[in-house]
């Protein structure tokens, strides 16, 4: 019979489910030994029900998918095939009714763990950006705080042009930096923030960063040994994401504090 299909078979289902009558189990438990078939899908209905629930053990589906869920298999009529038109319908056994509703349940409850455990994976993936990202800010500010730290780190406050306002401070290194904006408005993905050097005739553009809404976590900057020479910086805001050769338009200004 290996190969084939069996009769048993949906029986060997309920069986690896537990969901069958006394007297079917009983009868099944004598046929099991007898047909290859029934036990292979035995064996491959606890094999997936083993892997469903050893992916999200211990987890629940969000209460709103579960209430839809149970709301539809409630609503669901359980309707027989059509018989045949040579044969009278044959009515199903209590006992039937109550398996084949056992095992739609058996069924429901599996794909609600396979929905819980896409959820889960999709909200553990969002966790995990966030604390990524949370890191990355810690990370950061632990780096700033060491160059504020660092005897050697130049600090310029920078002061709007127009009202004079603290808008941003520049900690130079000789071989990193960063700038800790204050009072600058949020830039979108078409404009970027320039640092530029103003020791010379002509601004040098040094780095650009963005600005983002209620933040004032420090920016580190790629920096060089040229760029920490500089006394004066300045900040403007240009269009594009890459520097212009001059600034458009100044927006603050400032000189390193002497020692």
């Amino acid at each position: 019979m290996n190969g084939e299909l069996c009769a048993h078979e949906e029986l060997a289902v309920g069986w690896a489910m537990h969901s069958l009558e006394p007297d079917e189990e009983a009868a099944f438990r004598d046929h099991l030994p007898t047909c290859p078939t029934c036990r292979h899908t035995v064996q491959a209905t606890q094999e997936v029900l083993a892997g469903i629930g050893g992916a999200v053990r211990q987890e629940q589906p969000p209460p709103h998918l579960r209430a839809r869920l149970l709301e539809q298999i409630e609503h669901t009529p359980q309707d027989t095939p059509a018989p045949r038109p040579a044969a009278p319908p044959t009515p199903l056994r209590p006992q039937h009714r109550r398996r084949t509703g056992r095992v739609l349940l058996a069924a429901a409850a599996a794909l609600a763990v396979l929905a819980a455990g896409t959820y889960l994976g999709v909200r553990v993936t969002q966790l995990s950006d966030e604390v990524a990202a949370a890191q990355s800010r810690t990370d950061d500010l632990n780096r700033a705080l060491l160059l504020a730290a660092d005897p050697t780190t130049n600090r310029a406050v920078l002061r709007a042009t127009g009202s004079g306002d603290d808008v941003a401070v520049v900690l130079s290194g000789p071989t990193s930096a960063a700038v800790m904006p204050m009072n600058l408005k949020p830039n979108d993905s078409g404009h970027v923030y320039v640092v530029w050097g103003a020791s010379t005739k002509a601004p040098v553009p040094l780095a650009m960063f963005d600005v983002r809404a209620g933040s004032t976590t420090p920016q580190l900057l790629p920096w060089s040994s040229d760029a920490h020479k500089h006394t004066t910086f300045a900040v403007s805001l240009e269009p594009g994401r890459q520097p212009p050769p001059k600034p458009s338009e100044v927006l603050a200004l400032g000189q390193v504090a002497p020692a």
